[in-house]
């Protein structure tokens, strides 16, 4: 048996992709192992949006060095962006790596593998994709392939819960961002495609879907003469037996239709929760990051979407210390968050990429001391509005999908050499329609079920509560808690 061990460093395209890679090997004969060390096959899936996700790589590389000196028939391969971004470099930094996968070629990797196992010499292998500027837009979107249809549910944080990719790329070329480099033009899926996908997911026990893209709500397709928009694919995917909510990430605001809008609300599925980044607060920032909207306009889209969505969750992204950024408009920020009350936000310090416009013709100008303050400051308000807004689910009853133990559970479950399949109650969560993460105890047999819980208490970023179900007596309906 042939093993592979495979680490995911980045964002949940990365752990779809690996999820495939898996898929495809397994049907070349290979085995998932937990430790590098027991592989015959190394692979690490990679991210290039910040300095640090490269950084944990290339020290897990300088780490498995050794054992790949004692072990040399042991091959190690570096996939995703920062193998499209940084290819030769890799090479040169970590000269023991056998494979350079781009994220165009993953569905290569079973044949690369083999090629430098045949060779006498070990050659190293590299597949990677056309940059943008090295070819017509044609040759380049045809050297970026989608990967999709293998499927491995073993490979999922939780086996009711599924990515599928709805398309590849960005076409939107913010200042600061590697994306459009290292995933390529924006391609959208036929939908066909996706709903067999879905209904292979469905069979195989997924309860809901997330739909994938860079900007998920540009997503846009021509199939047999018909134009098929976001809001027409979760229609479409609605009727999916068995799958019961359906989200989609990431969303672009100046792509935020009213069509769509009125999809998630109209569509039983369709999870009310959307994640819009803003980015920044202060029009200047915005204008140099390029994105594409002032702030204005995206306060006119969460007007729209308040008013079409009502209890709508919305999450954003914030980049804080971006070149040329003051104190006031860093204020700026931290009042849009006081004003737009997001569910939470993503909040990081800015790292300068290169090869993008910013690293290229904009200082990074801000100390790192004060890009720390700012996203401190930041992301203590974001908790105290997140608790706030979590408070007035008080009281109230919330259905969630539940996913399996929490965090905590497992902890313990893992210290006590316990599994989580005994009929012994324990912490489990769940999320709610407006994407809330929901805490309580019951039967870890209840995962993959939908369940009603009646919130008593809160944190920052959890709702603490307790299970009830609705059961049938003699023709009338009464809530009993779940013992167990």
């Amino acid at each position: 048996m042939k093993k592979v061990y495979i680490r995911t460093v980045g964002c949940q395209m990365n752990v779809l992709d690996s999820e495939m890679v898996i898929a495809d090997l397994k049907r070349h004969g290979y085995v998932v192992v937990d430790t590098p060390q027991e592989a015959d096959c190394v692979l690490y899936n990679t991210c290039s949006v910040r300095e640090h996700a490269e950084e944990k790589v290339y020290s897990a590389l300088g780490t498995i060095r050794q054992d790949k000196e004692n072990h040399p028939e042991k091959t190690i391969g570096v996939m995703g962006c920062m193998a499209q971004k940084d290819q030769d470099l890799i090479f040169q930094k970590a000269p023991h790596v056998d494979l350079i996968v781009g994220t165009g070629q993953l569905g290569e990797i079973p044949r690369l593998i083999r090629e430098t196992r045949d060779s006498a010499e070990r050659e190293q292998q590299k597949a990677v994709s056309l940059g943008r500027r090295d070819g017509t837009v044609a040759e380049v979107s045809g050297s970026f392939q989608s990967y999709d249809p293998l499927r491995d549910p073993e490979m999922r944080p939780s086996p009711y819960q599924a990515f599928v990719r709805i398309m590849i790329g960005c076409d939107k070329f913010c200042t600061y961002c590697v994306v459009p480099s290292t995933r390529g033009p924006e391609q959208s899926r036929p939908p066909s495609q996706i709903l067999s996908e879905v209904h292979v997911l469905a069979d195989q026990g997924v309860r809901e879907v997330c739909l994938l893209g860079q900007t998920v709500n540009s997503y846009k397709h021509t199939e047999n003469g018909q134009l098929h928009r976001l809001s027409d694919l979760i229609c479409a995917i609605n009727d999916v037996e068995g799958i019961e909510r359906i989200r989609f990430v990431t969303s672009y605001p100046r792509d935020m239709t009213d069509d769509l809008l009125q999809a998630v609300r109209d569509i039983p599925k369709a999870v009310r929760y959307l994640h819009v980044p803003l980015q920044h607060g202060c029009d200047e920032q915005l204008r140099l990051m390029k994105r594409g909207y002032t702030v204005a306009e995206y306060r006119e889209m969460m007007a729209r979407i308040n008013e079409t969505i009502p209890g709508c969750s919305v999450s954003s992204d914030f980049i804080v210390g971006f070149c040329g950024e003051t104190e006031e408009s860093h204020q700026l920020s931290m009042d849009s968050i006081r004003e737009h009350r997001f569910k939470n936000s993503f909040i990081f310090k800015y790292s300068e990429r290169p090869g993008t416009k910013a690293a290229d013709l904009m200082p990074d100008d801000i100390p790192e001391d004060v890009k720390k303050r700012r996203n401190n400051e930041m992301l203590a308000l974001q908790n105290q509005v997140s608790e706030e807004d979590n408070a007035e689910f008080i009281g109230q009853r919330v259905s969630v999908l539940v996913e399996g133990l929490s965090k905590t559970a497992e902890k313990q479950a893992a210290r006590n050499d316990e599994g989580g399949g005994s009929g012994l109650a324990r912490q489990l969560m769940g999320r709610s329609m407006c994407d809330r993460i929901v805490v309580f105890d019951g039967n870890p047999r209840l995962a993959g079920s939908t369940a009603e819980i009646e919130i008593h208490d809160c944190t920052g970023t959890t709702l603490i509560g307790s299970i009830v179900t609705r059961q049938v007596q003699h023709g009338s309906s009464e809530l009993l808690p779940i013992i167990g």
